[in-house]
């Protein structure tokens, strides 16, 4: 059995790690906000409308990144839109977007011939088949909505607690929600092809639950569940190579590990 030290020799394990990290950082930074505005069913089905996209950009012959990325944000700002202008409620909205973009995913796969690996590729994930390319996606993405999310902390933060107060106070909450929407489709989308469209929401929710098991501050709340975030991506990572495992469902039950242990650390104090 290889060392650590040997296999991070090769250029393919150096990319796969370095991409567990910055997603382990991105994904639970931004799910902090999905985990406190109790967005959970909605960044779900945004995972699962990124596969109509996948789908749409198999079949006209595009990038399915991008065509994923284009979908997921059409579908993040319908979600958005006619949750404002009707009286449904939110989870109806959604459960509609959900519906029909896994039925036109579903309906387009159907319609073509022939076996697609890039496609299962986006639906289980294979982080050791990041590119360079998708390493540069990764960082800019993460720079930028780190930076966005940092900037307007208080106003998001204003909106997730009390969006009436928020109103009150001047802020222009119709703005900081669909910005919101948008950040949440774009970094499931970056991270679909590391961790896969089944997986990728508990990359979002279990750090931020975890580390929100043990934060004593909004501070605290956000290093934590990247730290988690980090841990859960590297350890995964590693284990999956050396147990000859799936590494974005080793990655996934590495959080899932963490989150039990900071419950027990909570119900210790």
């Amino acid at each position: 059995m290889n060392t650590i030290s040997e296999l991070l020799a090769y250029p393919f394990l150096q990319r796969a790690l370095l991409a567990s990290v910055m997603v382990g950082i991105l994904c639970p930074f931004v799910g902090n906000f999905v985990v406190l505005r109790r967005m959970s069913f909605f960044s779900d089905a945004i995972s699962h409308s990124a596969f109509a996209g996948i789908a749409a950009g198999a079949i006209l012959g595009i990038d399915l990144s991008l065509s994923s990325v284009v979908v997921a944000i059409l579908i993040a700002l319908l979600i958005a839109f006619l949750s404002e202008k009707t009286t449904l409620s939110h989870d109806t909205v959604i459960g509609i977007a959900f519906s029909g973009a896994i039925a036109t995913g579903m309906l387009i796969i159907g319609m073509m011939k022939g076996y697609r690996r890039d496609i299962f590729t986006f639906l289980f994930g294979d982080i050791l088949a990041i590119t360079t390319a998708d390493l540069l996606l990764i960082l800019i993405f993460s720079i930028l909505t780190i930076a966005i999310l940092l900037t307007f902390l208080k106003p998001f933060l204003h909106i997730t607690f009390n969006r009436d107060l928020a109103k009150v106070e001047g802020i222009n909450v119709r703005f900081f929600e669909y910005l919101l929407f948008l950040i949440i489709a774009v970094v499931i989308t970056v991270s679909l092809k590391i961790i896969g469209i089944i997986l990728v929401t508990s990359l979002l929710i279990v750090p931020a639950a975890s580390a929100r098991n043990l934060a004593s501050s909004m501070e605290r709340l956000f290093v934590l569940s990247s730290i988690f975030g980090v841990i859960s991506g590297v350890v995964g990572l590693i284990a999956s190579i050396y147990l000859n495992t799936s590494s974005g469902p080793t990655i996934v039950l590495v959080s899932i590990g963490i989150f039990f242990l900071t419950m027990l650390k909570r119900a210790r104090v």
